[in-house]
């Protein structure tokens, strides 16, 4: 082997352990920001009474997400599932929020979880028939 051989293989051998160390440390790097992330919960401030008048927060997507869990840690899971089914189905049938998250849930802001589920009127159909032998819509949407 020649000297500019010799000088190229370690010239080679050196950059490999460099990124080999720079890729190493850009997984540690990940790996804990991950961990950080994944501890950190949204803190749940405390309410006293019923969650489903807490006023939920429409300024941003966090922002809603943050109040919807609020209201879960204050609520029962029957109510919370009513309040979740309401909002999956303000977001498909009510047209001003044209099935855009961030629409519905500035339509949203400030409402009680209680309002946003009398936006939505279920109807039960009468005992024994369907809704489609009743002649009654399924729900309707207050605007």
């Amino acid at each position: 082997m020649t000297m500019t051989g010799i000088i190229r293989f370690f010239g080679v051998a050196a950059l490999a352990s460099v990124l080999a160390a720079c890729a190493t440390q850009g997984t540690q790097t990940t790996q804990s920001d991950s961990a950080r992330t994944a501890d950190v919960a949204p803190s749940v401030e405390p309410w006293e009474g019923d969650g489903m008048d807490i006023p939920l927060d429409g300024g941003s997507l966090e922002a809603f997400d943050n109040s919807l869990a609020r209201v879960k840690a204050h609520t029962s899971p029957e109510n919370y599932t009513s309040l979740v089914n309401a909002i999956d189905y303000l977001l498909v049938y009510d047209l001003g929020a044209r099935r855009d998250r961030a629409t519905l849930v500035s339509r949203l802001d400030g409402l009680t979880p209680n309002e946003v589920i009398a936006k939505v009127n279920w109807m039960k159909t009468p005992t024994g028939k369907t809704s489609a032998s009743s002649g009654l819509p399924d729900s309707t949407i207050e605007l």
